[in-house]
């Protein structure tokens, strides 16, 4: 066997382990956007949520708002009935209770705004690491192809 033949030989070797890891590269780049999929989707729900909790949140405020209403007619109903001190301070209690019931409500909605920005935080976290992962399996690629030509040439 001369050299020449040695060479062709170490060549169809590289270009087979080539071929081998181009696959496997393909096979992570599916992988990965795979992924990027299941990250798209998972964005688009907690945006969702987002949206749903906004709504809440409206929904609270128009409460809030009517709770303050019901304030205001409170005072004046409390001017014109002096005389009815025990059913003005029943009604003075309820308003308390439903003031704390909203405050825990309140409190409850903001854990849960936060939760849902740390999983978009890590959410975004994670598709940074993905996209630079992208990004390397493209320079590899690239590379490859280089190294490829190279050997071909």
């Amino acid at each position: 066997m001369d050299t020449t033949d040695v060479r062709i030989q170490v060549l169809e070797t590289d270009v087979a382990v080539l071929n081998i890891r181009t696959e496997e590269n393909r096979a992570m780049t599916s992988a990965m956007f795979e992924v990027l999929n299941d990250l798209r989707t998972v964005t688009t729900d907690l945006r969702t949520e987002v949206t749903g909790l906004r709504t809440e949140v409206t929904g609270l405020r128009m409460v809030t708002d009517e709770l303050r209403k019901g304030q205001d007619e409170l005072r004046a109903s409390t001017q014109e009935l002096r005389k009815g001190q025990d059913g003005l301070r029943s009604s003075i209690a309820e308003l308390r209770i439903t003031t704390v019931a909203l405050r825990i409500g309140q409190d409850e909605l903001r854990e849960d705004m936060a939760s849902v920005k740390r999983s978009a935080g890590n959410l975004e976290s994670s598709m940074k690491r993905v996209e630079g992962d992208v990004d390397d399996l493209k320079a590899g690629h690239i590379e490859l192809r280089h190294l490829v030509a190279g050997l071909i040439k």
